[in-house]
């Protein structure tokens, strides 16, 4: 048996109502990629119908099942360990494919040695039922909220850039395990793509837009099920400063980060924003410890950096707003 070169992963936790449509999109593609592939479902203690679903409908799949419900972070980094190829194109439940898709997804880790060497390559996503309507583009990172925000751009070619979405992008496998794969500090999601994202631009590494693979996606709708519109923000922001309190390392943009807060959340409440980033802030205040921990093993053992904050958020590699 041929080993596959291609590993498509996909992490699932009770989306039954999209696997049918979104699993046999994703077999067509990775067989008209004319590669070797293999497709991985690690399911996350669905109670659903989903495991039983995909042993009915899906024999091709390989199925590796989470006794006990791990969240995002855990269920791919799972899928990644187990997967045997190269690439590994991450893939969420609720996204569905056209059949050029994973060709054009993982080209650029064909087209012979490159400097720096590519990471990622993600994808551009558009919304389920208004394909107009795009949900992620190109996105890097930039100052905002006193902090590493986020910015985008919608360039209609490939474009190198920062960020990559971690539920449709395709990762070199070694690579992604040798950053440890999706940090679950963020549990149960959001940031913990961009952080992987930032550390890898960090090591020397490119990550790579390419708008030419294009899938349609849900977004937030599950997650925002379970929480709730409020919590869902202030979880979001809960998480958007642990990943700065995780990779900031200029002195002087963390004394502008620590100086910005009052007024930000200050700003919020005159504006009529409401409370969701001051609870955001203190949720993330009440888990300094664990993130202040993630940060120490990482300085410990993580790889060399190449580029400093500075170069990235104001330098050449921000993105086609930062040229």
């Amino acid at each position: 048996m041929t080993e596959p070169e291609i590993s498509i992963i996909v992490a699932n936790w009770n989306g039954a109502a999209y696997l049918r449509e979104g699993l046999g999109s994703l077999l067509a593609s990775g067989r008209a990629c004319g590669r070797p592939f293999e497709l991985i479902v690690v399911d996350d203690a669905s109670e659903d119908g989903s495991v039983e679903l995909i042993g009915r409908e899906f024999p091709e799949v390989r199925l590796l099942i989470n006794e006990v419900n791990q969240r995002f972070a855990r269920t791919c980094n799972r899928g990644a360990r187990e997967a045997r190829g190269r690439i590994a194109v991450m893939v969420n439940n609720d996204l569905a494919v056209p059949p050029e898709f994973i060709e054009r997804l993982t080209a650029p880790f064909y087209e012979g040695p490159q400097r720096p060497p590519v990471f990622a390559v993600g994808a551009k996503t558009v919304e389920w039922d208004d394909t107009a309507t795009p949900n992620h583009l190109c996105m890097f990172p930039a100052w905002r909220r006193g902090g590493i925000g986020k910015d985008w751009c919608d360039p209609p070619e490939r474009h190198d850039r920062t960020y990559v979405q971690g539920g449709a992008a395709a990762y070199d496998r070694s690579r992604f395990l040798q950053l440890g794969g999706f940090d679950h500090l963020f549990s149960p999601g959001y940031w913990e793509d961009y952080d992987l994202s930032y550390r890898a631009i960090k090591a020397g590494w490119r990550s790579i837009y390419e708008p030419a693979a294009v899938a349609r996606h849900r977004g937030k709708s599950s997650m925002r099920k379970i929480l709730g519109a409020d919590p869902l923000e202030q979880l979001i922001e809960r998480n958007r400063l642990w990943f700065v309190w995780l990779n900031l390392d200029a002195p002087v943009l963390w004394l502008r980060h620590l100086a910005a807060l009052p007024w930000i959340y200050g700003r919020d409440l005159v504006q009529g924003r409401g409370m969701n980033g001051l609870k955001g802030f203190i949720k993330a205040a009440a888990g300094i410890g664990k993130a202040l921990r993630e940060r120490r093993r990482r300085a410990a053992g993580g790889p060399l950096k190449a580029l400093s904050d500075r170069e990235i958020l104001f330098g050449k590699t921000k993105g086609a707003r930062g040229n």
